[in-house]
């Protein structure tokens, strides 16, 4: 606390409204000019502080102080206990403070920064030894809860009031028996738990230990990264402290954030370009698609991670792999015909006419077709006929149809024939259905630690290994029966790196036109 005492008389000698001395002085009111940040001190007037400056009596020491921040408006808040609160009062500057409670000390200043117009900038300065030292009896009305610590309710209450103030604070301890710290902050300068409880809360983010050592290994207050906790020795004084206030006191610019990029992040960010070089150069990445090829009823076998031959050319050790032996396989795939034979076999078809056992019997191109042709170039009976079975089918419930579609060809005997080829004419206008019933599918069993069996359609999701599939396409034809397409959703790497480095620019690094690869 002798720190202060030294420092409060300065700026008893500061107030140019309560003194002709020529130092600056704190200004009892809110003239600041448009976009300049008003200075709030906060100044522990308790008797603990050690003096300023060694060389330099209380007032001397204040005077020069103030002269740090020349041009810049400012205000003056001595505390002590509740009742050792003064606002631009430096005749009471004595170090003769029977408390420190903080808690009253920015209470005062939220109500300085009340008289100020609304959007006014503040930048709050303390000065402490950090030693909180409130008197019960100036929270007797303050709802201190039964049995509670008072310190502890008082650190919790003023840092809670720190936060809602919304206004940057920077503190300076001074002293060399500080209380033990909790962490390290700011170019290994140890500060009191509460200290940085209430740094945190005003600055947010920017106060973290990280942007603390970084900020202070650049000397230098940046945009983003700010030093809040400054430390000031007695035997340091004034030479200490002018740089700190010059460096709080000025704007803020980007200069250590250039610095720290310059130094840090590009010599980091070119040496992580060429470690994704290296890590993204073999197959595959995020948008990648495998292509199997599959036989109808021939199970393929594929492993992950293995050496194997590209189809395209050479040799590659990461994605699918076709292997012979089901030991070795991580999923197995087989492409099955669809399940729903629309034939009619099975029907009781005694008695129909002509027309009805042809449509029973032709596949759903052939219906298709059929019906046009009826429609347009059949005899009346004929185009009635295909009128009403349409009709028909436009009424038949999704549902219904796909019930009986559905039926097992033993079992269809006992469905009339004209229901069916009702509902087998419904799918010609019900998209969904007919994917359903007639679409290829195929059939994947995986094994490993969550082994599953499902039928993969387009937009189903499969696992294999420690990759995570989308099922894009599963489609007749190709140089097989059949041939699925798989995009890679889900790709283990290195620091994440094939997840968030964008698809073209891994293709730019593998030198890779396509991102397709036919498994073998």
């Amino acid at each position: 606390m002798r720190f202060l005492t030294w420092l409060l008389p300065a700026l008893v000698l500061a107030a140019p409204a309560r003194t002709p001395a020529p130092s600056p002085s704190p200004t009892p009111s809110p003239s600041a000019a448009p976009g300049a940040t008003v200075l709030l001190f906060l100044v522990d007037n308790s008797a603990s502080l050690q003096p300023l400056d060694p060389e330099e009596k209380r007032v001397a020491a204040l005077e020069k102080m103030f002269g740090f921040v020349a041009g810049h408006p400012y205000r003056l808040i001595l505390f002590g206990g509740r009742h050792e609160v003064f606002a631009d009062d430096p005749a009471r500057y004595r170090n003769d403070g029977q408390w420190t409670d903080l808690y009253f000390a920015f209470a005062k200043a939220r109500e300085v920064m009340k008289e100020y117009p609304s959007g006014t900038d503040f930048k709050m300065i303390l000065l402490t030894d950090a030693i909180l030292d409130p008197q019960p009896s100036d929270w007797t009305d303050m709802d201190v809860p039964p049995l509670a610590d008072l310190r502890n309710h008082v650190a919790e209450q003023t840092v809670a009031l720190v936060k809602e103030m919304g206004a940057p604070l920077y503190v300076i301890l001074v002293g060399e028996n500080l209380p033990p710290a909790r962490e390290v902050m700011g170019n290994a300068e140890r500060a009191p738990g509460l200290i940085l409880d209430m740094v945190r809360a005003a600055n947010g983010r920017q106060a973290s230990p990280m942007a603390q050592s970084l900020s202070a290994f650049f000397e230098d207050d940046g945009l983003l990264l700010k030093k809040f906790v400054f430390r000031v020795r007695p035997e340091e004084g004034l030479k200490k402290v002018e740089p700190v206030v010059k460096r709080i006191a000025a704007p803020s610019r980007p200069t250590v954030e250039l610095r720290f990029f310059s130094i840090l992040v590009l010599p980091a960010l070119l040496f992580l370009l060429l470690l994704i070089g290296i890590a993204v150069r073999s197959f595959p990445g995020p948008g990648d698609l495998e292509i199997v090829e599959l036989s109808r009823e021939s199970p393929v076998h594929v492993a992950v991670d293995r050496l194997h031959k590209l189809q395209a050319g050479g040799w590659g050790s990461r994605g699918l792999s076709m292997v012979g032996d089901l030991k070795e396989a991580a999923a197995t795939l087989t492409y099955q015909a669809a399940g729903v034979d629309l034939t009619g076999a099975g029907l009781d078809t005694t008695g129909l006419d002509p027309l009805t056992l042809e449509l029973l019997a032709a596949p759903l191109d052939r219906l298709r077709k059929a019906l046009h042709q009826y429609t347009n170039e059949g005899s009346k009976e004929e185009k009635i006929y295909v009128l009403n079975l349409e009709y028909m089918a436009q009424n038949f419930e999704a549902k219904e149809a796909e019930q009986i579609l559905r039926t097992a060809r033993g079992d269809r005997s006992r469905v009339p024939p004209q229901d069916y080829l009702r509902a087998k004419t419904h799918l010609l206008g019900n998209d969904t259905l007919r994917k359903s019933l007639t679409d290829p599918r195929v059939h994947v069993v995986t094994y490993g630690k969550d082994p599953a069996r499902k039928d993969l359609a387009p937009g189903g999701r499969v696992k294999i290994g420690p990759y995570g599939f989308i099922v894009t396409d599963v489609t007749p034809g190709g140089r097989k029966d059949a041939r699925i397409v798989l995009y890679y959703d889900t790709i283990p790497s290195a620091l994440g790196l094939k997840t968030w480095v964008p698809d073209a620019i891994q293709r730019v690094f593998r030198l890779r036109r396509s991102h397709e690869r036919v498994v073998s």
